[in-house]
């Protein structure tokens, strides 16, 4: 091999060594750009979730609105096609009737109440320290890792505030009280870490106020936990909380934290309200609601004055209903589910 020969063997080897040298680098760069993604990804959550938690949310709600969109429930009398989202009533896919019928449901219970003559209380529910993923530093009010956390999930921690709920339900101050004596709603909400705590409008007769409080008080830390009896008007006070976690419902556009705050219910999938059993069923009101309002359906179920039969399956599913003599509802065999592709 000559000089010249030589010389090209050695330039090709060297570039070869460089473009591996490069490679290996650009390697290295992309692992260290990946980490600090997802470092920054870790540290800006927002009510618990990361950017990949969210992006996980709306890739599902866009499934689900795809299938609502796209599927129809086929008169076969009539021929016509009604789309499933124009029937569903769910924070997600059709926030308006959703809110709609919230409200509907705290005027009749406030109604409920007044007409009883009974007394709001306002409280608000927290999880122990263990149940917080991050705590405030004492020194700078910052979110820290709290050591104690013991990685109990969303869902299952507002079953725990459930649990505490019911504590006092199951207290003498408010067992002794008729059903109709102790109406309550409740509001699922997440703090700023994603750990759940609760707000319940609670309405009883004034008589029993005092004792409420009492019992409260003895249950739960007062330092963590609120009881309010100073309520100027009790629908607009819920109400309150009520948008907050219906942020969909709002026609303006949402902020970051809005929209984090809606897929924090997806994502873990609690369930933003609860009501105690004193109007009736939202399966049945569902059904009647173009025959009768809330109130009426209400006062309907409690004397009696319905016959309904179910098919008795795992979901009870109404198949008719009578009134008196007169059939009111009956589960119809002229529809069917068809795609629209």
């Amino acid at each position: 091999m000559n000089y010249t020969e030589e010389l090209i063997k050695n330039e090709i080897e060297d570039k070869k060594k460089s473009s591996e040298h490069c490679s290996e680098c650009s390697s290295l760069s992309s692992l260290t750009t990946y980490k600090k993604v997802v470092d920054i990804n870790k540290k800006n959550k927002i009510y618990g979730l990361t950017l990949s938690d969210y992006n996980e949310v709306q890739e599902k709600l866009k499934k689900q609105n795809s299938f609502l969109e796209y599927n129809y429930i086929h008169d076969k009398i009539s021929n016509t096609k009604i789309p499933l989202k124009d029937l569903v009533i769910s924070a997600n896919h059709n926030p308006d009737r959703y809110h709609a019928l919230i409200q509907n449901r705290i005027n009749t219970l406030s109604n409920e109440a007044k007409e009883k003559d009974l007394f709001p209380i306002f409280m608000t529910l927290t999880l122990p320290s263990e149940f917080h993923k991050m705590k405030m530093d004492k020194k700078t009010n910052a979110l820290i890792k709290n050591q104690k956390y013991n990685h109990v999930t969303p869902k299952e921690a507002v079953k725990y505030l459930t649990k505490m709920f019911s504590k006092l339900r199951h207290d003498r101050s408010l067992k002794e009280l008729t059903k109709d004596e102790r109406m309550y709603f409740r509001v699922n909400e997440p703090h700023k870490d994603g750990t759940p705590h609760t707000h319940i409008l609670l309405f009883v007769p004034k008589s029993s106020v005092d004792r409420v409080v009492t019992a409260f008080k003895r249950l739960f830390d007062e330092k963590a936990n609120d009881i309010q009896t100073d309520i100027k008007n009790a629908t607009s006070y819920v109400m309150k909380y009520i948008n907050k976690t219906l942020p969909l419902s709002k026609k303006t556009n949402l902020s970051k934290k809005e929209k984090y705050l809606n897929a924090w219910y997806c994502k873990n999938r609690v369930i933003r309200f609860n009501c105690s059993k004193t109007l009736a069923p939202l399966s049945l009101y569902r059904l009647l609601h173009e025959k009768f309002s809330l109130k009426e359906l209400t006062t309907l179920v409690k004397k009696k004055s319905l016959a309904i039969f179910v098919l008795q399956t795992n979901r009870n599913k109404i198949m008719e209903v009578f009134f008196g003599d007169e059939l009111i509802y009956k589960r119809s065999d002229n529809f069917t589910i068809s795609n629209g592709l």
